[in-house]
């Protein structure tokens, strides 16, 4: 992730089998580069799972603050969405998503791995942002693992009411408290480490508690 980089969008989803040809190419040519393009986006990537039957698809959009995903600009996209857009709509399914600020980071910066995991988390007290640094900086110790980030997550920026979000609404479509993600060069290594990263996050107390996880690969990445 960008030094840059003060906030993210975190978006997990499912997509129908038989549009899903299509909807690769749309996300790639397309729906990512006019993501990327509006003012304080500053990369996407899109990671994929074949063991992640609710949630296949892993995309989070870095921004230079948390306004940027309420910002004006962004709201004129979501607002008037192209005819493609419109057609992928309906491939949509069990969509997650969280517009969330830095809140820790350690590890690799400028960089980017194969490999993600990541941790949804649940409100669980008082956020202690010293305590989720330290956390981070454990994770980022692990042998192959090159990041790890925290983010936590903005309800109304989230629930901003637009076209968009309203073609989606038959996914019924929830919000996030927060997720922790980890960056490995190498899937095995990832996947082997996940319960000890899991253990981790559940024995530190920071104001949230892990819930659902998964490992993903990259499949696109994107910077401005």
């Amino acid at each position: 992730m960008q030094r840059r980089t003060q906030a993210f969008l975190a978006i997990w989803h499912d997509i129908d089998p038989a549009m899903e040809p299509e909807w690769h190419r749309w996300h790639t040519y397309e729906h990512m580069p006019e993501r990327v393009g509006i003012p304080g986006f500053l990369a996407g990537r899109r990671y994929m799972s074949a063991d992640a039957p609710e949630h296949r698809c892993f995309t989070l959009y870095e921004g230079a603050d948390l306004s940027v995903f309420n910002s004006p600009a962004y709201l004129e996209r979501l607002n008037a969405p192209t005819e493609w857009t419109r057609k992928m709509a309906p491939a949509f399914r069990n969509f997650t998503r969280g517009a969330c600020r830095r809140l820790a980071s350690a590890g690799a910066e400028h960089g980017y791995a194969g490999s993600v995991l990541t941790v949804r988390l649940e409100p669980d007290g008082e956020v202690d942002a010293a305590a989720a640094q330290a956390l981070v900086e454990r994770i980022a110790g692990i042998e192959g693992i090159v990041g790890a980030l925290i983010g936590a997550c903005d309800r109304g920026v989230t629930r901003t009411e637009t076209n968009e979000r309203a073609m989606r609404s038959a996914t019924e479509e929830q919000s996030l408290d927060g997720v922790v993600v980890v960056e490995a060069y190498d899937h095995a290594i990832l996947q082997a480490a996940a319960a000890d990263i899991e253990g981790l996050v559940a024995s530190t107390t920071f104001g949230f508690r892990p819930g659902a996880s998964q490992t993903y690969s990259l499949a696109y990445l994107l910077q401005a």
